[in-house]
């Protein structure tokens, strides 16, 4: 049974991955850095494909959390600010808080768009660990020079109709990173939009660097045309999450209400969700 709910669940997301992003299975599996024949085998053999694999495809698909998140301010914010990005080819920083929902509203934009590329940026990533990870994410395997690989992502943008290339966590890129981006966006500006998102001290930091006339930074930092900060939850916010996920006592929701973010109040109502009653 477990294997059977995993292979529909692939399933579903594969149909609606390369639907939504009109992408072919054989780059989908190059994205997902597997044969192209795995997805053959979960159509027609599923037998063949173990469960591990399964595992691997779906959280390499970033399914949509069954927690109900509704359309809040920063939810709608994010989507309209990769849309406006995308459409008229902007280069932005979104700025939040820890726990704001700039991830969540990320991927959901991500999912059901076409020509969008989400990379997140990781503190053990050097810089052409970060451009392998945006070529694997446009189904290309490639690794070769800082310049190639550049070039070849700047190709793949500007071969496409309205691009977003969305990059997570970009607070944590290296300053040789920025360089590189600086060339991208130099070579796609007229064709692509490119969203960064980061917690306070990205903007902070790029600033210092800007100012202290850092190698590259002055001239990135111009570049980028917005710098939109997400908001706190608001009390009415935390209500209808709260209630859309099953908690309906007011003192649990009045409670719930002192939370500060988004992260706080989903792990909170998942704690409340999952007590014993006694």
């Amino acid at each position: 049974m477990q294997k059977e709910n995993l292979i529909q669940q692939a399933r579903q997301l594969i149909n609606d991955f390369t639907g939504k992003k009109e992408l072919s299975k054989s780059k989908l599996a190059r994205k997902l850095g597997i044969a192209a024949a795995v997805l053959t085998h979960i159509e027609n053999n599923p037998a063949l494909v173990s469960e591990e694999m399964l595992l691997t495809i779906i959280n390499g698909l970033k399914p949509e959390s069954s927690f109900n998140i509704l359309s809040t301010s920063n939810y709608t914010t994010v989507h309209a600010i990769c849309e406006d990005a995308r459409q008229r080819r902007k280069l932005v920083g979104i700025i939040g808080y820890p726990g704001a929902g700039k991830t969540t509203a990320l991927q959901s934009y991500y999912r059901s768009h076409k020509n969008i590329y989400y990379v997140e940026c990781k503190n053990s990533m050097n810089r052409k660990q970060f451009l392998h990870a945006v070529l694997t994410e446009m189904g290309i395997q490639f690794m070769g020079t800082v310049y190639d690989m550049v070039r070849l992502i700047s190709q793949e943008l500007n071969s496409k109709e309205s691009p977003l290339l969305i990059i997570d966590e970009a607070g944590k890129m290296s300053p040789n990173l920025i360089l590189d981006l600086h060339d991208l966006r130099n070579a796609t500006m007229h064709n692509a939009g490119i969203v960064m998102s980061g917690c306070e001290y990205f903007k902070k930091n790029m600033e210092k660097a800007a100012e202290k006339d850092k190698q590259g930074y002055p001239e990135f930092y111009s570049r980028v045309m917005n710098w939109p900060v997400l908001n706190r939850p608001t009390k009415a916010e935390i209500v209808a999450i709260s209630k859309s996920n099953g908690i309906q006592d007011e003192e649990t929701i009045k409670a719930l209400c002192r939370l500060r973010n988004y992260r706080e109040l989903e792990n909170a109502i998942k704690n409340e969700l999952s007590e014993p009653v006694i």
